[in-house]
């Protein structure tokens, strides 16, 4: 079947030549060669070059269906200027072809198209990125594996090309020669796709000397929190909510008790301006937190990466550390970050510590941030105000520190795409539709090849969730065993804890026995002495309840001054009943005597 640009589909017939190696007479055989209009394919796999690639008015990739060239070069020109998905690009042509009357012999069909364009792009972005020949499986089911597992050799070239881009491809278009003279770091938090609630999967970065926590990134499976490797926390999930039902009535019962007032600082003088979230709130999320993004004052994209818990100094400092590893000199010494005071302060207190001394977080500590203007009125702190302000240095004159933010609302159209793709397709996705930005920003075609392979360093790191995967298929364990050793590697329970291990209810609820009938007053035992105080008093009140009061604890009850006040009004009602009862009996009997 061939999708041609007028709209419709047609039937096609698709030639190839077969290579038998008739005349070789080595004495073991080889397998053939079949050369395709736009690949050659040899056993399990199949090539693709710069050549063979942009052959012919026609795409095949293999399978029963092909693609005018035309038709998926118009869709990668609308993806950058209108955030249209596969579904609605197919509607459209199904549409168009009805409306012209155009006899098909069957409607588009879109997990075709989207195949096709998917698959063809990654490939050219690959060529684009300096490879010579690439080299895919034959099965196409099997070609989002292989794309996800080439995603680290990708970022890395991407990150070379673009913090290089002055040189390699030629300074921006940016009055007083102000090409890459900042980048600015930011979070978008309105891309957020589905994943696994399994929050603390580690893994130890050679950048820190602690274990970097960074989640689970895979997409859960159906009529379910988590993925298939971590099935066995949701039954560890599920335990724990049946052992909390027991003591809620006394969590809301207590409620105002506990509630931490509301202050407000009237005269303060540090910038609340943190950016991480609690460990309840994040245990409980079952999507991602968006993305980080590293973008230059000419709106060239260098680096990013997903949030999969909430956006950290550490996960920020990692994705600084890789880019700069990678870009070398090249990427500029001034940035802007909206929460730069936290940062600088967060980098050096813990350089040499948390964090390892190495070339690159060397860089990082001698680069200087500011406040990007945009967020410089939310900073009211005195060493911010003194150290931060982004009108204190004339490097920052004529310079968009804006840049991220306007970046962000040009990718906030594509967050419906992006929260539907699943863990596979999710990164290439956004890797694919960012360079495209940068193609069309430095005005360069996507078929355009840059001799960069043999330049890009190595950076083990440069996508966390990669390297903790390869440190799970390096052990011969089963799943679930394989994750609780990245897991249990180097995690503690701390009062400060940002993991599942470190909640305080779970510490609690796991420690007591919920049984209604015992009337043994000692319900906790081996409480950690992490546990504040204010959750020693809630186990206190529970030991001090009477078992038939642990009785009415599966029914919701009132606050306090509620039953006070409605346990005064039945009294005062059932004085007047039984007033009026004995009233009417001794009327009654006066009648009866007399």
């Amino acid at each position: 079947m061939l999708s041609s640009l007028l709209s419709y589909v047609l039937t096609g017939i698709v030639y190839y030549l077969k290579c038998a190696h008739a005349n070789n007479h080595q004495k073991h055989g080889e397998d053939p060669i079949l050369i395709y209009p736009n690949y050659i394919q040899r056993k399990d796999t199949r090539s693709y070059t710069s050549q063979s690639i942009q052959h012919g008015h026609y795409i095949y990739l293999g399978g029963d269906y092909a693609c005018e060239r035309e038709l998926i070069e118009r869709y990668t020109s609308d993806l950058i200027s209108t955030s249209y998905s596969w579904q609605k690009q197919v509607d459209s042509l199904n549409n168009l072809a009805f409306n012209t009357s155009r006899s098909q012999a069957v409607p588009i069909n879109m997990r075709r198209f989207s195949q096709i364009v998917f698959t063809f792009k990654i490939i050219e972005m690959d060529l684009c990125l300096g490879s010579t020949v690439v080299t895919t499986p034959r099965e196409i089911d099997q070609f989002d594996m292989w794309a996800w597992s080439q995603y680290p050799r990708l970022m890395s070239r991407f990150i070379y090309l673009w913090s290089n881009h002055k040189t390699l491809i030629g300074p921006c278009n940016i009055g007083n020669n102000k090409c890459l003279s900042c980048f600015t770091i930011d979070g978008h938090q309105k891309a957020r796709r589905r994943i696994c609630r399994t929050k603390q999967v580690d893994y130890q970065s050679s950048d820190f000397t602690e274990p970097l926590v960074i989640g689970c990134w895979r997409t859960p499976i159906r009529h379910s929190l988590y993925c298939e490797i971590h099935q066995d926390y949701q039954k560890l999930d599920e335990t724990n909510k049946t052992n909390r039902k027991g003591i809620r009535t006394y969590k809301l019962r207590n409620s105002r008790q506990w509630k931490r007032q509301k202050t407000i600082f009237f005269g303060a003088t540090n910038c609340n301006t943190n950016k991480a979230k609690s460990a309840s709130y994040v245990n409980k999320c079952s999507r991602s937190f968006g993305l980080l993004a590293m973008v230059t004052n000419c709106k060239i994209v260098l680096s990013f990466s997903e949030i999969f818990r909430s956006e950290t100094l550490r996960e920020i400092v990692q994705l600084i550390i890789n880019t700069i590893r990678i870009g070398g000199d090249a990427l500029p010494k001034i940035a802007c970050y909206d929460d730069g005071c936290h940062l600088v302060k967060f980098v050096q207190k813990n350089i040499g510590k948390l964090i390892t001394n190495t070339p690159a977080s060397d860089a990082l500590k001698n680069t200087k941030f500011y406040i990007d203007k945009a967020h410089w009125k939310n900073h009211i702190g005195t060493w911010c105000k003194a150290n931060m302000s982004p009108y204190s240095s004339s490097a920052l004159n004529m310079i968009n520190t804006q840049c991220a933010e306007q970046f962000f609302s040009w990718l906030k159209p594509y967050s419906t795409i992006i929260s539907s793709l699943g863990w596979l397709r999710a990164p290439l996705y956004l890797l694919v539709l960012f360079h495209y930005k940068n193609l069309s920003t430095c005005r360069v075609r996507p078929n355009a090849h840059f001799d960069i392979a043999n330049l890009v360093p190595d950076a083990p790191t440069v996508s966390l969730p990669h390297a903790a995967s390869a440190l799970e298929n390096a052990s011969n364990l089963p799943p679930a065993k394989k994750n609780d050793l990245i897991t249990n590697k180097g995690s503690t329970i701390t009062a400060h804890s940002t993991t599942i291990d470190g909640n305080k209810w779970i510490e609690i609820s796991n420690n007591i026995e919920f049984n209604i009938k015992s009337t043994s007053t000692k319900t906790i035992r081996n409480v950690s002495d992490t546990i504040d105080n204010k959750w020693t008093a809630i186990a206190s009140t529970i030991n001090s309840l009477q078992p038939d009061l642990l009785k009415k604890s599966k029914t919701r009850t009132r606050s306090y001054s509620t039953i006070n006040k409605w346990t005064l009004q039945a009294e005062q009602v059932r004085k007047q009943v039984k007033h009026e009862i004995y009233k009417s009996s001794v009327e009654q009997l006066t009648i009866k005597i007399s």
